[in-house]
């Protein structure tokens, strides 16, 4: 299992990002506030993850997923078009680790 890197604060995005890498693959975490980052914390944050070479994301507000099931066996996320913007901002992210 893999730990979540610090909160980053990414300066042109004007917003704060945690990372993992772990044996599925990349995980970003998206949120206003270090805060919202914290484990348990209701605040609003979007958690990004790459499976099989696509990148989905689960938005969480006060403990609740916004999105239903995708598929079975994954529930809340949504799948997404921005892959080469998340990979090109996990390489910036490990960076100002």
């Amino acid at each position: 299992m893999s730990n979540w890197s610090r909160a980053i604060y990414h300066r042109q995005n004007n917003r704060y990002y945690k990372y993992q890498d772990t044996q599925q693959g990349p995980d970003i975490l998206d949120g206003d506030s270090s805060k919202a980052l914290e484990k348990g914390n209701p605040a609003f944050h979007d958690h990004f993850f790459k499976r099989n070479g696509i990148w989905y994301v689960q938005s969480k507000i006060n403990n609740e997923h916004l999105f239903k099931e995708l598929k079975p066996g994954i529930k809340g996320v949504e799948q997404i078009e921005a892959g080469e913007y998340l990979d090109a901002l996990l390489k910036e992210l490990k960076k100002l680790n």
